[in-house]
């Protein structure tokens, strides 16, 4: 056998000021046709107009409470994880600087040598000339 409904009397059950409770209590029983609006208003000591707007607010809320969310448990190490890999990136590009000095010195001593030894030998053979 089924559990009764107990409709809007769970609002009771939730966290907030007994006078909050009240009144979505009043609004949800508007929504499950228990209470007309004439009474709801007032009960609130609202107008149609207002009254309108709470429940529509009200309603609203709910509906953004039921969108899917993210799974699990929220992340707590955000802030801590995000300074980490602000560090990294920077020590990345510090290291990829360090790379392509390194890269260019082993191109210049791969090619200066021969171009100190061509001047040399250059040099050699107009001495050579001057002496001979």
């Amino acid at each position: 056998m089924a559990r009764p409904p107990t409709g809007a009397r769970q609002v009771h059950a939730l966290e907030g000021e007994a006078r909050a409770k009240e009144r979505l209590r009043i609004v949800l029983e508007t929504v499950a046709g228990q209470r007309s609006v004439d009474e709801a208003c007032r009960l609130l000591g609202v107008g149609k107009t207002r009254f309108h707007a709470l429940r529509r607010q009200t309603l609203q809320a709910a509906l953004d409470g039921m969108e899917p969310g993210v799974a699990g448990r929220p992340r707590t190490r955000d802030v801590q994880e995000s300074t980490e890999v602000q560090e990294l990136k920077a020590r990345v590009e510090a290291l990829q600087l360090d790379l392509q000095a390194a890269l260019v010195r082993t191109e210049l001593a791969l090619t200066l040598p021969n171009v100190l030894r061509r001047t040399l030998l250059k040099d050699a053979k107009k001495n050579d000339r001057r002496t001979g």
